[in-house]
């Protein structure tokens, strides 16, 4: 069943546990040779599934309509590079709301060090000018998933503003509380390095260094799997995500809705940031790396351009039909698979926007680099995306059936309010989405 949301009563309730959409589960069992193994046990793959796309009647309302299925904000799953989307639009509302003049997206982005865990970044060789920024930083976390970029705007944010952000977007259950690829304590986590915005010698604004509070401190156990790698060394028994970044499915889906569609937000919980970065982002997460312009990303060997799109292409370059265009970002890290992604079908006239979450690590051990991904997490996506873009097809012209007002019942009813993988679990790695 597509549930019609009704604004006011989805920025009312949170998402609910176990939330089941019974016309959707149909469906996805009906598809399960199509859609592979993980459909045999999708409690133990850890399944969780949003669907959502705009309405515009005959008066040329809007109404948002939304499938789900296993979608449970307790059910943990790690969110990998997907967390690098909201630390983008955070950072670019960060400048929008400083108003500082000579101060934009562009503006050199100096980062020092204060502590001997920290390192520092004044320049970067990817971009025209070889100096680091904002907007460079959004393109290439954004592009090729790059864990010191998102890496350096969570510097600049630290976890203090950045959580009052994702509270205010309607994302409270959200959790980013480290860096990605690099094996920090926790307590390093909490420590931000200070930054400054220059042009050639003169400073136009400073970010001192500061400490966050521990957001984590009072979260319960977190125990998945038999066992994990650390430093090269197996530590048998569960890990423990306590401390690892956390995003409900339907806060991160929430986030997506809210970019592509701020029309359908209460200002209040629309991010404040200029038309042109939010173009600006929106061009970063559709393009391939090899339309890029940065030479350094139009290796195909390194960044095909299926690099970072699991919905409908699987990865694979040439998987994309003709017309349809993906606004993505994708996650992937300790066997779990993730991707939100706004759909384009230019041909048929349609779009659509689809969250999913698979988990795929048969062995239960982390960090041991032996995961489903290839057997069983891309072509569940990618036929998952294929799905999902026939049934929006079918659904072309017309308002969905069985449309009952959106209730606490319902399920993720979460604020409208949002970005890709990459080997970004602990210790160093390259970008791998």
């Amino acid at each position: 069943m597509l549930v019609p949301i009704v604004l006011p009563l989805l920025l009312m309730f949170a998402s609910q546990a176990n939330a089941m959409d019974d016309d959707l589960e149909r469906d996805l069992l009906a598809a399960r040779d199509r859609l592979g193994p993980v459909m045999d046990d999708p409690a133990a793959h850890r399944v969780q599934v949003i669907y959502s796309r705009v309405v515009r009647d005959n008066a040329g309302e809007l109404t948002l309509y939304r499938r789900q299925y296993r979608v449970d904000p307790e059910e943990y799953f790690y969110p990998a590079s997907t967390v690098k989307f909201p630390i983008a639009v955070a950072a670019l509302e960060l400048l929008e709301e400083l108003g500082v003049s000579g101060l934009d997206r562009d503006t050199a982005m100096l980062t020092d060090s204060a502590r001997p865990a920290q390192s520092s970044a004044h320049t970067d060789p990817t971009a025209a000018s070889g100096l680091p920024s904002v907007g460079h930083y959004v393109r290439k976390l954004s592009i090729v998933s790059d864990n010191d970029a998102s890496n350096r705007l969570f510097e600049l944010l630290g976890t203090d503003d950045l959580h009052a952000r994702l509270a205010r977007w309607g994302m409270p259950a959200s959790r980013i509380t480290h860096r990605l690829a690099l094996r920090l304590p926790a307590e390093e986590n909490r420590h931000f390095n200070p930054v400054r915005f220059v042009d050639g010698d003169e400073a136009i604004y400073s970010v001192p260094a500061r400490t966050g509070e521990d957001v984590a401190r009072d979260v319960a156990p977190i125990l998945l799997g038999e066992g994990e790698y650390v430093g090269g060394e197996f530590v048998p028994g569960p890990k423990n995500f306590a401390r690892t970044n956390h995003m409900p499915l339907a806060e991160l889906h929430g986030l997506l809705e809210n970019i592509m569609h701020p029309e359908l937000v209460p200002d209040h919980m629309r991010p404040r940031i200029a038309d042109a970065d939010r173009e600006l982002l929106l061009e970063a997460m559709q393009v391939m790396p090899s339309e890029s312009g940065i030479a350094a990303y139009r290796d195909p060997e390194r960044y095909s351009d299926g690099f970072a799109n699991y919905f409908i292409m699987g990865r694979e370059p040439d998987g994309l039909p003709e017309g349809v265009t993906i606004t993505n970002k994708v996650g992937r890290a300790y066997g779990f698979l993730t991707e939100t992604a706004h759909v384009h079908d230019a041909v048929h006239d349609v779009t659509f926007m689809l969250t999913a979450t698979v988990y795929v690590n048969a062995n239960g051990i982390f960090n041991d680099d032996v995961y489903d991904y290839e057997t069983l997490g891309f072509p569940f996506l990618r036929e998952l995306g294929r799905l999902m873009l026939a049934y929006t097809r079918a659904s072309a012209g017309s308002a969905p059936s069985s449309e009952v007002p959106a209730t606490p019942e319902d399920g993720p009813a979460r604020p409208a309010a949002i970005v890709q993988p990459v080997g970004d679990q602990a210790g160093s790695a390259p970008a791998q989405p």
